[in-house]
């Protein structure tokens, strides 16, 4: 048994795991609402997605922000204690890593297994591309 046991209806006591945890926890969620995001032609792209765009780079400076400590107060109010350096290096290249790699892996996935696009969208896009070639055509002539 542990020297120092944690009663279940004790008062929070903020500590490295519980910083590490939170912080990790809010780089996971934001890199899978990132990579999962379906855009065209189901929905808007995230750059046409402006509030979406916006919660993601807000969240991407503020994870920036808790992480490199640049604002003590932000952090005390949130109850994390201040990382290593080392440690708070490894844990914004990770971040960084982990949202390259999972983005990239599913941008080869959605590329080797492309999901079946809904008949309406289909005949629009069809449809689309046809009325542009005519308009390529009538330009040529």
């Amino acid at each position: 048994m542990p020297e120092e046991c944690i009663e279940p209806d004790s008062e929070f006591e903020s500590n490295l795991v519980n910083t590490v945890s939170y912080m990790v926890s809010m780089m996971i969620q934001v890199a899978t609402f990132a990579v999962n995001y379906m855009g065209h032609p189901f929905n808007q792209s995230i750059s046409e997605n402006k509030p979406f765009k916006i919660a993601l780079l807000g969240a991407v400076v503020f994870f920036t922000v808790i992480a490199s400590d640049l604002f003590r107060d932000l952090n005390d109010w949130l109850k994390l204690v201040p990382l290593p350096r080392e440690l708070r290096d490894k844990l914004l290249i990770w971040a960084v890593l982990m949202f390259v790699g999972c983005y990239s892996w599913e941008r080869f996935l959605r590329w080797a297994f492309p999901g079946k696009m809904p008949v309406v969208k289909k005949l629009k896009l069809i449809d689309g591309q046809k009325k542009s070639q005519i308009e390529e055509q009538k330009d040529d002539e």
